[in-house]
């Protein structure tokens, strides 16, 4: 183990985000200069900097819900882009992959985390799963079909597809650096400094933080648009 601790791990990179997020960037885009001109063409600079507050506020609302929200899946684990919170999932941390309502991470201490980027489609697409979709999944034969959430036509199942096959890559890599390590050394030998063990503790720990930027943008505005509702 202390030989996987040393190697970094292999990323791979993907991210996911939904389409609509760059066509709602880019409309809201065109909506915010469409209000500035018309801001600047009914009272001048002095309506513009008045209604600018609103402008920055919509804004950011429309970034947190629709266009920041993503998935990535790297050589470490899993991040969550969510709303207003970051989830950091390693995968030694993973317990379990779902889809029904959305893409959902279950940590190996029980806490569940949810994707908002990657919801699961509606019903009747969703009961589109096909014989080669099903065996795309890697499902084993005999066992309980996968639920129709699971399909890659969804955006939970597409991005689920992505965690399980880089969890299962990392698992493999596990294994393989444990057997390079036990050919070095006893069999028996299981003694790790406390330093080495610190890490290993760091490394399997699900992290969570706030996104202190969007929640301190959309905490002035609102209190500016405030002000000037009071004015």
């Amino acid at each position: 183990m202390a030989a996987m601790a040393a190697a970094p791990p292999r990323a791979t990179g993907h991210m996911f985000r939904p389409r609509s997020a760059i066509a709602a960037a880019i409309c809201w885009g065109l909506i915010t200069l469409a209000w500035a001109w018309f801001a600047v063409h009914d009272g001048g600079l002095i309506a513009l900097a008045r209604q600018a507050p609103g402008m920055v506020l919509a804004a950011t609302l429309v970034y947190a819900v629709l266009v920041r929200p993503s998935v990535e899946v790297s050589g470490a684990g899993v991040a969550l882009r969510n709303v207003v919170r970051d989830v950091e999932v390693p995968w030694a941390a993973l317990a379990e992959v779902r889809t029904r309502y959305a893409l959902t991470l279950v940590a190996t201490d029980g806490r569940r985390f949810t994707a908002w980027a990657a919801p699961a489609s509606g019903r009747h697409t969703d009961t589109r799963l096909t014989l080669g979709e099903v065996r795309s999944l890697g499902w084993p034969a005999g066992a309980e079909l996968p639920p129709s959430s699971a399909s890659p036509a969804s955006s939970s199942g597409a991005v689920a597809v992505w965690v399980r096959r880089e969890w299962q890559r990392a698992v493999e890599d596990e294994r393989a650096g444990v057997d390079l390590a036990d050919g070095g050394t006893a069999r028996g030998d299981t003694v790790r400094d406390d330093a080495v063990r610190d890490d290993a503790v760091r490394d399997d720990a699900v992290r969570t933080h706030l996104a202190r930027g969007v929640l301190a943008v959309g905490a002035v505005a609102a209190a500016l648009c405030a002000v000037a509702a009071i004015g």
